[in-house]
């Protein structure tokens, strides 16, 4: 049995969800709906995807169960979801990572920007309880921990923008084999150094997972979403937009890519690739 005092957290957070709740009419039945697609007829679907609050709410969350769900057929994983977010503890950094990149990657194409912090520390699970009764309810769930409080503050750190940023708790485990397999494959973190401007935060945070997708295709559809995203972005959010902008273009250049000199322009430089 792992010891608590030895987990990887990850927290993850949808961005811009208070201003979207502000915004948008809270449609609970579509929601619930939501959770028994077999269920929706064609109106309920076009009614769903009028509602930015209800189609980023349900693909938020079935992103998070899909990543969950693939992860939990290959090792222990325990998920706490929220609201706008979730906690998810792992044994190894790797298969945190794993679980990150496939939400961060499922919503960039969705559209949905998000924003995760990783740590290492203790984690405990102590009581989950929901009571529900026909006029209320009456729902708890106790955990804590060093990683809570570290992957909580590593997301909220400063840094703007769509990011997988790794606490300094987590950074040596980049170098274990055991967290970070040598050999290349699917379970191989890539990861880098976090811009010079961004390195001076409240946690000291200097390195981020890189999340990029290689295969061409993918690459070139989560590209058109994201400057479909930057376009329809509100001017407060801009800056967190030319933040993600800027680490994708790292990533890239990190597996062989020529820079971008135009952040902004709609498609990328055409590549040889074996990917699909």
């Amino acid at each position: 049995m792992t010891n608590s005092e030895d987990r990887i957290v990850l927290f993850i957070d949808l961005l811009g969800f208070a201003e979207l709740t502000r915004q948008n009419p809270l449609d609970v039945e579509a929601i619930r709906q939501s959770q028994r697609p077999f269920s929706w007829t064609l109106e309920m679907i076009m009614s769903s995807q009028k509602n930015p609050l209800t189609r980023v709410f349900t693909d938020f969350h079935a992103a998070l169960k899909f990543a969950i769900d693939m992860a939990q057929m290959r090792y222990p994983v325990t998920a706490i979801t929220f609201s706008d977010s979730a906690f998810i503890a792992t044994n190894q950094l790797f298969e945190a990572v794993n679980v990150a990149v496939r939400i961060i990657q499922t919503l960039l194409r969705q559209g949905i920007p998000v924003r995760a912090g990783i740590a290492h520390g203790s984690f405990a699970a102590i009581r989950f309880r929901s009571d529900v009764t026909s006029d209320g309810g009456d729902h708890a769930a106790h955990f804590l921990g060093t990683g809570v409080v570290r992957s909580h503050a590593t997301e909220s750190c400063g840094i703007k923008g769509i990011r997988l940023l790794v606490h300094p708790s987590a950074f040596p485990l980049l170098h274990d084999p055991k967290h970070n397999p040598e050999e290349p494959g699917d379970d191989t973190i890539r990861w880098m150094e976090c811009s010079e401007l961004e390195s001076v935060n409240r946690e000291d945070v200097q390195y981020e997972i890189a999340y990029w997708p290689s295969k061409v295709t993918a690459e070139k559809e989560t590209w058109h979403a994201f400057q479909d995203m930057w376009s329809a972005a509100p001017d407060f959010a801009l800056d967190h937009y030319s933040a993600t902008a800027d680490a994708i273009n790292r990533m890239r250049i990190q597996r062989g890519q020529p820079g971008l000199a135009n952040l902004r322009r709609r498609t990328l430089p055409r590549r040889t690739s074996n990917g699909l």
